[in-house]
């Protein structure tokens, strides 16, 4: 499962003319490692760079930044390697890339495939079989079936599907089985099970469930047994638990708990939870107890970050984790202590032009 937040500060589209200013020297796809892409909303770009494997480092692609739709705040590489998929905000659609084996260079393939009003936020199943994108305005949810040839997407019978006021962000529990969608105007988590082989959506027994105000994040953890909320209004993180059957939600122990000042985005992985808050520019990580979902923050916590943080995201290899700012135009590496989950060293790993939305790595 790969799980996209959504910048949905760049509802605006900016007409500026943005020069390729990505740290780190260009690369031709020979450091060895893998590739993440950057979704780079006022550019109407992809910026594309090459993982070291042991530092984290980034290093910018040949060519980079790729030319796309207009405003892409939310991004997904698809398990195969062959495909970048982009919710274009300001053009109401989605783009499909293909990436060049040998150089990590992207292409466009036109057309695009039409969303929803305002899509921002995207994710896709394990298998790359399903795309599942939430339409801020329109309140739905547009899902598609995914061509393991060519990357093309076909919309399943039913879409989109009606959900909450404001859809601003999606989670999809590790199996595939369950959906949740945060009204970014309700304190409302919306709730479904997908249908195996169709990908259409029907609401779970009790959705939509009670979080804190102004849900603008969420994210179930690797074992399904939980889900966690960013709540943005009210500086808190809800915990729900996850029945396994039904896909039902009912509060965690000591849910909600507090976070930093404007949580915007939430991630998990193996143990540890990580917020990052707009607000007061860092990133706090907690421990999760595996039976009852209770988190505890860890000691070292808050980590500083850039400003303007908006997005989180661990690489596949759970060895590091990059937050996307806004404000500082930047991303900053984490080495993620394997025993704690705690974030002991960071740097500034790429500066870039315009400001970044969220990243996503091929594996």
């Amino acid at each position: 499962m790969i799980l996209i937040r959504r910048a949905g500060w760049l509802s605006t589209v900016f007409a500026l003319t943005w020069l390729a200013g990505c740290g780190g020297n260009s690369s031709g796809g020979s450091a060895s490692g893998h590739n993440a892409y950057v979704a780079v909303p006022q550019g109407n770009a992809i910026a594309a760079f090459r993982v070291n494997t042991d530092s984290g480092d980034l290093t910018r692609v040949l060519g980079s930044p790729f030319g796309g739709g207009t405003s892409p705040v939310a991004i997904a590489v698809h398990p195969s390697g062959k495909f970048v998929y982009a919710a274009n905000q300001g053009g109401n659609d989605i783009s499909l890339f293909t990436i060049s084996h040998d150089t990590g260079e992207l292409s466009e393939v036109l057309p695009r495939t039409a969303a929803g009003l305002n899509p921002s936020s995207l994710v896709m199943d394990s298998g790359g079989d399903l795309i599942f994108v939430t339409n801020e305005t329109s309140n739905t949810v547009s899902v598609y079936s995914v061509s393991s040839s060519d990357g093309s997407l076909t919309e399943v019978a039913g879409s989109p599907f009606p959900t909450g006021a404001r859809p601003v962000a999606l989670a999809l529990s590790p199996s595939g089985k369950f959906l949740y969608v945060a009204s970014g105007n309700l304190p409302l988590v919306f709730a479904y099970s997908v249908t195996a082989g169709t990908g259409s959506l029907l609401a779970i027994p009790g959705s939509p469930f009670a979080v804190g105000m102004g849900p603008s994040s969420l994210v179930v953890d690797p074992s399904e047994h939980f889900l966690y909320v960013a709540n943005f209004g009210d500086n808190t993180v809800s915990g729900l638990k996850i029945d396994s059957t039904s896909g039902a939600l009912t509060s965690a122990l000591n849910s909600p708990f507090a976070a930093g000042t404007g949580p915007i985005s939430v991630t998990a992985s193996g143990k540890a939870l990580y917020v990052t808050n707009l607000g007061s520019n860092n990133v706090f990580v907690y421990s999760i107890d595996s039976t009852t979902g209770a988190t505890t923050k860890l000691d070292a916590s808050p980590f500083s970050t850039g400003t303007g943080p908006v997005s989180a995201t661990v690489d596949p290899a759970g060895t590091f984790l990059y937050v996307c700012n806004q404000t500082s135009k930047n991303i900053t590496k984490f080495k993620i202590n394997p025993e704690t989950g705690g974030l002991p060293s960071s740097t500034v790993t790429a500066t870039i032009n315009s400001a970044p939305a969220s990243i996503a790595f091929a594996k």
